[in-house]
């Protein structure tokens, strides 16, 4: 094994706990063994340590010399994953491990088919605490996180369903022409979030407490008694009548979907004809659902205009015209169960999914002062976080809700539930 020559450039109290010092040191020891028997004279500086809800990144530059090259000196970028330090409970609650070992389980078999995704440098599955995912730091391909958390342009939601289109045509791709080996891999995913029952982790209570807010404002501003009563019936219960139903697996559009399709998730690069080109991160949720789940996360979320009705078919034509060019590529001709009709329908199915999350964590992405810590929101109680995630923001949040709501709805989006 090499000897590692370790930079610490974190003050102490940052990185005073012995155990995250070994730990680090025997985890970079296997990345750099992993670089290939070459690699002479490496070592690694820890720049950046950044706790998240679901885990604690390291971020590290790597030096080394690589004796098969003329000019062999090198430098890579890593973001180091490491699970949450926190207690069963908290792990229980949040999906915490089911989330990592989805990603672990992602980039060992599915991502290697992928050529727009983080490389992959290591991966280890040591529950509870240990686990480990060791990815490229995209920032030195010259992509940048997304500027915009709300009512993001047009041009980067382009760029945002061709990269969706494409990760999504490579399921479709891989289960017509290598389909046991698809199924085996969609398979070893385990379920997370809105999947679990019975509904007590943080995301069922969120979305139970949260969900009736847009009907509750257009109530009290003197909408349609018949069409208040209608939705607050569906989403006084909306994790059975709404996500439950969402995520049933329907045949033929069901692929392989991101699950947590939101712009943190997505980073950007301009590309010399002045457009966005997107690469997508963050696989823990990765599920076998119908694209419809992925694209109205992000519209109802982070992209109310495109739910007008120029702009909705506008995105929906570059989705689907994407994603069949990738199905042609493949030499997939009989694509006729993939029309941009079938995916039409599916979005008015099942855009309600992406509707519900959205009514839980929009007071978020808007910046509202609400506590994300999971031990204080352990301590208060999920139900009684989800009814402050539900007061935060006002009659703002809710009237944003509500609009994005009637907007489903001129879509064609509630008729079959109403």
């Amino acid at each position: 094994m090499l000897r590692l020559n370790v930079i610490e450039t974190l003050n102490v109290r940052e990185m005073s706990q012995e155990d995250t010092q070994r730990w680090l040191k025997e985890v970079m020891s296997k990345i750099i063994d992993n670089l290939g028997p070459d690699i002479d004279k490496a070592r690694y500086e820890l720049y950046q340590l950044v706790d998240t809800v679901m885990s604690t990144q390291f971020y590290v530059r790597v030096k080394f010399r690589d004796r098969s090259k003329k000019n062999g000196d090198e430098e890579i970028s890593l973001v180091l994953k490491r699970s949450a330090q926190t207690n069963p409970e908290i792990r229980r609650g949040y999906c915490m491990d089911s989330q990592f070992y989805n990603e672990i389980v992602f980039y060992r078999t599915y991502a290697q088919l992928h050529d727009n995704l983080p490389r992959c440098y290591y991966v280890d599955y040591r529950p509870p605490t240990d686990s480990v995912i060791a990815l490229e730091n995209i920032v030195q391909r010259g992509y940048h996180p997304c500027p915009y958390t709300m009512d993001v342009p047009l041009e980067y939601t382009l760029a945002i369903v061709r990269v969706l289109a494409r990760f999504h045509g490579k399921g479709y791709v891989m289960k017509e022409l290598r389909r046991e080996e698809f199924l085996d891999i969609v398979a070893g995913f385990r379920k997370t979030r809105f999947e679990e029952v019975p509904y007590d982790n943080i995301f069922g209570n969120l979305i139970g407490q949260s969900a009736t807010r847009a009907v509750e404002y257009l109530r009290r501003h003197g909408y349609d008694a018949d069409f208040c009563d209608k939705t607050e019936a569906l989403f006084s219960n909306a994790m059975e009548n709404v996500m439950m139903e969402a995520i049933q697996p329907r045949e033929p559009l069901c692929t392989l979907c991101h699950g947590d399709f939101t712009v943190s998730n997505m980073f950007f690069k301009a590309e010399d004809d002045g457009k966005y080109s997107a690469m997508l991160i963050d696989f823990a949720c990765v599920s076998y659902l119908t694209p419809a789940t992925d694209l109205s996360m992000y519209l109802c979320l982070f992209s109310p205009n495109g739910l007008t009705k120029d702009n909705f078919y506008k995105i929906m034509r570059v989705y689907h015209d994407t994603l069949k060019e990738c199905l042609l590529d493949a030499g997939i001709q009989d694509v006729a169960k993939y029309s941009y009709e079938a995916f039409l329908d599916d979005f008015r199915k099942s855009s309600l999914y992406g509707f519900c999350a959205a009514t839980s964590y929009l007071p978020i992405c808007l910046g509202y002062s609400i506590p994300i810590c999971p031990k204080k929101v352990f301590e208060m109680g999920f139900t009684a976080y989800a009814n402050i995630c539900k007061q935060a923001g006002g009659d703002e949040v809710s009237k944003i809700l509500a609009d994005t709501l009637l907007r489903l709805k001129e879509l064609g989006c509630l008729e079959h539930v109403l």
